[in-house]
């Protein structure tokens, strides 16, 4: 005790001589002060040295007192007021720190990356109102009340080991409380033996008591305490706290738009505005989420919702202001809300505050551009848009996309072919309304090109079973296309083909943050794709079976016989793959890995591996690192070189042949990334751009053995409500 009132007395000795009215000091210490500050933070405070740090941000204040301004004052004070609530242990000296830092400067904040739950609880008792840096992590909130913490004086002469017989006691008593399953009990004296004598193992002891007794913040709070202090214990808290973080339950509040004075709380406690619209950290159970504000003109209008997270769980939010005694408070107004098929049926259940359009748009525009060492290269804008009715459930959609190709590959060279761009144009339409539990879809498609048209419809179906915990869905798609040459009429020279696609899939939520699904596709072409530019060479039978892969195009023209004949494919074509997708949600990023296996009537067979990482670096920001391999065999007909013989007969000839290298043998290997960036109040905006590298290593081709490409995607997206 008499240490605590020293140290108090120093604080208050410096700020009076800091911040009496009438003395003026010049602010020349600042620099030497606040480096001091940054100093202790950079090394003593994270190695979990406290009574260190305390006593050189004791020694800041001194120099504070031969001249500091106000601000830089008020930081040194923070800086000790964090260092006794968040190190020590000891709340009401911080508390005193806190109330000096606002007394030099009202506006003083917490420091932004040392800021937990003591601290913001001991700022707030001083008077401050939470503090700017309180987004180091996302904000905790919903709490049962404060912990019991248990006095710990007394206790007799302290066993070996210990300093304090009364903290002694108290972690006896824990340990006692911990055996009976009483978890508060339990944290409320390991708490309570912590601020009388600081041992990580009676804040571990804390910590795995708030843990058990579903008090999932505050465990963390303490476990990161522990791994900071550089004890056996460390790293034990650690894992312990990076496991909580991972299942820990969140609350996502989105205010509305317009809406200005507005004040959300959650269970009683005040959320700061800058924390709206990301997640929020609370305890796992039942939370009240009330707000109060006004839209306009009007005033006093007020929310109030209830809901329950559980582990791993993310709940949403949407906050929408009625009039004082029209608040959204019981089961009977959300399933009013949930049945209601028009805006005026919506407006009946939670009053008339919640005015705006029932309609939702989404417009985007997107912009690739692609290029290889092939002479390749292809740039393709596009526009989409959207209009949803959330309420009623319909939706419909439209896109427009141009394909600009530009093209010299070796292919082109090696039959003496100019180098040719040519444009191709994609607009495509989508639709769907939800009946119930089920969710029915339509779309249509079309390719335009010079020498190439693709007409493509289709219909989908998908239902929510089991609560929304599995979902089937079913896709049929139908293909006409026509396939002729550039400048000739189709009525002169066309080949017709047609397609038939049918797509299974079931959607599992294997937990509260993993969904697997799995899927089928059977896709089934009737009609000749052969090229009917793509000349093959051929070579004499002696000659074919020695060949090597990636002769070049000038050696190939000097030993191939003179006949040109043109690709013949097969005239059908049967397509099937298998696929599987996993996603699981941690608590600030999200994996997904995806595998396809896939075989088809020309002995094609490839297995696909997919996997991107996406991490939410704020709730504005996401980056993302892309991985991607093939692996295929050649069709049943592929040859690097294939043979012709001319005799009294004709020519013999192949009857399958192709000079497609993407029906050969070949792997592939795909790696990039990418970015996202929400913008705007409400961030309904957002810019995104993709980038990777595409590399190809083809097995047993001619003219070429490897391809290395580049595609980046940019594109601009506005969502409004």
């Amino acid at each position: 005790m008499i240490c605590r009132l020293a140290t108090i007395a120093t604080i208050v000795v410096a700020a009076s001589l800091a911040i009496v009215p009438g003395v003026a000091r010049a602010a020349n210490n600042d620099e030497e002060a606040l480096a001091l500050v940054d100093g202790v933070f950079a090394s003593d405070f994270v190695e979990g040295k406290f009574a260190e740090a305390l006593e050189k941000l004791q020694l800041a204040a001194t120099v504070c007192q031969e001249g500091c301004s106000p601000t830089a004052s008020s930081k040194v004070y923070v800086a000790i007021g964090t260092v006794f609530a968040a190190g020590l242990g000891k709340p009401a000296d911080a508390k005193e720190a806190f109330r000096l830092a606002l007394k030099a400067d009202p506006n003083a904040q917490l420091m932004k990356d040392f800021t937990s739950d003591e601290v913001k609880a001991a700022f707030a008792e001083a008077g401050g109102g939470g503090g700017a840096g309180a987004g180091a992590k996302p904000a905790a909130a919903g709490r049962k009340g404060a912990i019991p913490k248990k006095e710990c004086d007394g206790g007799g002469r302290p066993p070996r080991g210990w300093r304090s017989g009364g903290a002694h006691k108290c972690y006896q008593d824990a340990l006692a409380a911990e055996d009976k399953r009483e978890w508060m009990e339990c944290a409320g004296f390991a708490l309570g033996s912590s601020e009388v004598e600081e041992r990580s193992t009676s804040r571990f002891l804390a910590a795995s008591c708030l843990d058990r007794g579903g008090r999932w913040t505050d465990a963390l709070a303490q476990y990161e305490k522990v791994a900071q202090a550089g004890t056996a214990a460390s790293k034990p808290g650690s894992e312990r706290a990076e496991t909580l973080r991972g299942k820990i339950p969140k609350l996502v509040v989105r205010p509305p738009s317009k809406a200005s004075d507005l004040v959300v709380r959650i269970d009683g406690n005040t959320i700061a505005a800058d924390q709206l619209g990301g997640e929020i950290w609370v305890d796992p159970g039942e939370h009240t989420i009330t707000a109060t504000g006004r839209m306009g003109s009007e005033e006093n209008l007020e929310f109030e919702q209830t809901l329950s997270v559980g582990e791993f769980e993310t709940g949403n939010v949407d906050v929408r202001l009625v009039p004082k005694g029209a608040t959204i408070t019981d089961s009977t107004i959300m399933k009013c809300m949930t049945a209601a098929k028009t805006r005026e049926d919506f407006a009946k259940c939670i009053g008339e505050g919640a005015k705006g359009s029932e309609l939702n748009y989404l417009f985007g525009s997107e912009v690739s551009g692609y290029t290889d060492d092939d002479n390749v290269s292809v740039v393709t804008p596009g526009v989409y848009a959207t209009v949803s009715n959330p309420i009623v459930g319909w939706s419909v959609g439209g896109s427009f996309l141009v394909d600009v190709v530009t093209a010299a590959s070796s292919d082109i060279v090696a039959t003496a072919s100019p180098r040719w761009t040519e444009m191709r144009y994609v607009p495509g339409a989508n639709g769907s309304m939800k009946f119930g539990d089920v969710t029915a879809g339509v779309r249509a498609s079309a390719s335009i090109e010079p020498d190439y048209l693709a007409l493509g419809a289709g219909v989908s179906a998908s239902a929510d079973l089991a609560q929304k915990s599995i979902t089937p869905s079913l896709s049929y798609d139908f293909g006409f296309d026509v396939s002729g040459r550039a400048g000739t009429s189709y009525n002169t020279f066309a080949r017709i083909i047609h397609r038939h696609g049918i797509d299974g899939a079931v959607s599992l939520v294997m937990d509260k943050a993993t969904v697997l699904t799995l899927g089928a596709t059977a896709v089934l072409e009737f009609g000749d794709s052969s090229k009917p530019y793509r000349y093959i060479p051929l070579f004499d039978p002696t000659l074919a079976t020695q060949v090597p892969a990636g002769l070049q195009a000038d050696t190939v023209d000097q030993n191939r016989n003179p006949e040109r004949v043109l690709e013949q494919l097969p005239l059908d074509r049967q397509r099937f793959a298998l696929s599987s997708r996993i996603a699981h949600r941690f608590s600030s990023s999200t994996i997904r890995v995806e595998e396809r296996l896939y075989a088809d009537t020309w002995g094609v067979k490839a297995t696909t591996t997919d996997g991107i990482y996406f991490i939410d670096v704020s709730d504005r920001f996401r980056v993302w690192p892309h991985l991607r391999g093939h692996l295929q065999t050649g069709a049943n007909f592929w040859q690097v070189a294939y043979p012709s013989l001319r005799t009294a007969t004709g020519l013999q000839i192949p009857a399958l042949r192709t000079g497609d290298r993407e029906l050969g043998p070949l792997i592939g290997l795909t790696g990039g990334g990418g970015v996202r960036v929400a913008l705007g109040e409400d961030k309904n905006f957002a810019l995104g751009f993709t980038a990777d590298a595409v590399y190809t290593r083809f097995l047993d081709t001619l003219f070429i053995l490897e391809r290395l490409g580049a595609i980046g995607v940019l594109t601009a997206e506005l969502e409004i409500e």
